[in-house]
């Protein structure tokens, strides 16, 4: 897909980390120090943030979204679809975007779903967004982005257990005088690669899902646990991240030394800076923020956003923004806008 919508703007945008904090030098005893250190110093992740068993992906965006109807004065009334992109839900069923339309005050006119998504959940969002105000059936879209991903995070496996981390955002789209342009990509070919196998209609959990065996390096898991392919994926990004990032400057006919911000999915310091470099983006342009948060997926990217702003606006950097999710699926995708009038929230925490 390569396709630029007019007259929607990106209004405001707030994000929520769970206040429980995990030091990963903590875990040198299981996994042995030069190990964990070796990790550490790799991803650029010396902290993750963990969500109560009690706090769901749905509390982290209520926060994020309460944030903004409060702070920002706007009438709950007014919004007209509600998004909501997550791979934990609250619920099988009901959709966790109907239960907030709800916990939120929102009007009954709604329009609310959800779209399962990872990584690239947040250009999804955007663009989900997008098509609803560009259609002109809506005015304001309240699109809401997280994971609490450590739910599926054996212990035992140093692979992911020091990587991810759970998150959630909010993000207030407008019918307005900007342009958003997108780039979205697939390619189920790689599903295999980041994983939950269990769990679905294909492999529902039974006794045999359940069984915890020791994996490739050692990691023990089962395949109700999240597995992730850390080469294949890094394959993967080096392959085609360049590459749709440089077709996003041309579909806006933009200089790649002009784009103040490169908000790449902070998935961890190493494959940043690396897509950074092999992109040839400016130095100083691509922030890495995920180092004592962890890799929140979907919620990745308005995090680092809420993180940054004041430094970003400060520099003037956010009139040209390239946003650029990847991962799960496997999908990749860039969003262009000018986020240079957004209102922004630090992070929240609960």
């Amino acid at each position: 897909m390569d396709s630029v919508f007019s007259g929607v703007k990106v209004t405001y945008v707030a994000s929520c980390v769970p206040k429980n904090q995990i030091n990963l030098n903590d875990l040198s005893p299981e996994y042995g120090e030069k190990e964990t250190k070796k990790i550490i110093l790799s991803t650029g992740i010396s902290k993750i943030r963990v969500a109560e068993k009690s706090t769901t992906t749905a509390d982290l965006c209520f926060a994020a979204a309460n944030k903004i109807f409060v702070e920002g004065g706007i009438d709950r009334t007014d919004v007209d679809a509600i998004v909501f992109m997550s791979q934990t839900p609250d619920y099988v069923l009901p959709a966790t975007s109907v239960t907030l339309q709800h916990r939120l005050g929102l009007s009954k006119n709604v329009v609310a779903f959800d779209i399962s998504y990872g990584c690239t959940a947040y250009i999804y969002g955007l663009l989900q967004a997008s098509l609803l105000i560009s259609s002109g059936s809506c005015k304001k879209v309240l699109m809401l982005a997280g994971d609490v991903m450590t739910r599926y995070v054996h212990p035992m496996d140093r692979s992911v257990r020091m990587v991810f981390g759970d998150g959630g955002s909010a993000t207030l789209l407008e019918k307005g005088d900007d342009d958003i342009g997108f780039i979205i990509k697939s390619d189920g070919a790689g599903a295999e690669h980041l994983i939950i196998p269990a769990g679905g209609m294909r492999l529902k959990n039974n006794k045999d899902s359940s069984k915890e065996t020791e994996r490739e390096n050692g990691n023990v898991r089962s395949d109700e646990n999240i597995f992730m392919n850390g080469m294949e994926i890094m394959n993967f990004c080096i392959r085609e991240i360049p590459r749709v990032l440089e077709d996003a400057l041309v579909q806006r006919k933009w200089v790649k030394e002009e784009v103040g911000l490169y908000g790449l999915h902070q998935a961890n310091k190493f494959m940043v800076s690396y897509l950074a470099k092999k992109s040839g983006l400016p130095p100083g342009s691509f922030p890495i923020t995920m180092g004592e948060i962890g890799n929140t997926g979907p919620a990745s990217i308005p995090i680092m956003l809420t993180q940054n702003y004041g430094q970003l606006r400060k520099e003037s950097r956010l009139e040209k923004t390239v946003l650029c999710g990847f991962g799960v699926g496997l999908s990749w995708g860039t969003a262009t806008l000018n986020l240079a009038e957004t209102h922004f929230y630090d992070p929240l925490e609960i």
